[in-house]
């Protein structure tokens, strides 16, 4: 009797682990088949843009230095001890102005005050020695920069030459925001040996005398502009060593593209081919996408 009840006791228990695990397995099925459906209905979100045709320019930036049109370092024609400065740092001398005052006295002999005069109008930009040095001819006093025009000086590589085409200009931007443009480009037609670049030098009108001799403002050489199809830089993504981008169709379904890519200019890049204008062009969640995924697209 002891028997038959033990029996029947480990055939109910594999009874019921067997029921356990049917039970379990069919849980398993039906959480699977519901993250199935999550998996299938997510879709990515990714900002877009439609290709316009903009104005692009081919240029480079630089930093240059301005001078004055017509600068000059003056020097005495005698030698002698500077006396006095009549004229200070950063005033106005017209030509034939006195400047500063030479006592050019030697034992025995009595010389009057030597007037060293200005050879032309313009700003006192320096003065090179202080009150009561020893000069001489070869000694540079200071300089006179006429500065009603100025005059930008940079270098140019070599390899950019070529772009410089008759309608090329030159736009400069001061830290205070006023604007300059010019396009009064002189070339030296000389390539330093060591650095591969020439110099350029460009003339500006600086009446308002905004513009200070020695000091450095910010440029643009403007090579030339075009109208072209752009779209922004970031859209362009570089897969499988091609420049690519996912433009967004009907249902809202990614269509991978490869393109020719053309000029860069801030944040835009011209489109050669690969893509017609007023498409939607996904600029912002591309790197995850795949061709023929559907997306929720924000414009």
């Amino acid at each position: 009797m002891r028997k038959i009840i033990v029996i029947s006791l480990v055939v109910l228990f594999f009874v019921v682990v067997g029921f356990y695990r049917i039970f379990q397995a069919v849980q398993r099925g039906k959480l699977a088949k519901i993250s199935s459906q999550k998996e299938s209905e997510y879709v990515y979100v990714v900002k877009v843009v439609r290709s316009e045709y903009k104005k692009i320019v081919n240029s480079i930036n630089f930093v240059g230095e301005v001078k004055g049109i017509n600068e000059i370092t003056v020097m005495p024609k005698v030698a002698g001890r500077l006396t006095k400065k009549v004229k200070d740092e950063g005033s106005f001398v017209k030509k034939d102005e006195v400047i500063c005052e030479i006592d050019r006295d030697e034992p025995v002999l009595k010389y009057s005050l030597y007037e060293l005069k200005s050879p032309i109008d313009g700003i006192l930009a320096k003065y090179f020695v202080d009150t009561g040095a020893m000069v001489s001819p070869q000694t540079p006093i200071c300089i006179i920069s006429d500065t009603q025009k100025v005059k930008v000086v940079f270098n140019i590589a070599e390899n950019l030459l070529n772009n410089i085409t008759k309608n090329s200009y030159v736009r400069f931007e001061t830290d205070a925001g006023k604007q300059f443009v010019s396009k009064e480009i002189h070339l030296t037609n000389y390539i330093d040996p060591i650095s591969r670049t020439m110099e350029v030098r460009v003339v500006l009108d600086n009446e308002s005398g905004v513009l200070k001799s020695g000091s450095f403002i910010k440029g643009e050489f403007v090579f030339y502009e075009k109208t072209a199809l752009v779209i922004p830089a970031e859209a362009v993504l570089d897969i499988d060593s091609k420049k690519v981008v996912f433009v967004v169709k009907e249902g809202n379904v990614v269509d991978e593209r490869e393109v020719k890519v053309g000029l860069k200019y801030k944040n835009y890049v011209e489109v050669l081919s690969g893509i017609d204008e007023k498409e939607m062009v996904v600029y912002q969640g591309g790197e995850l996408l795949v061709d023929g995924m559907k997306v929720e697209v924000v414009e």
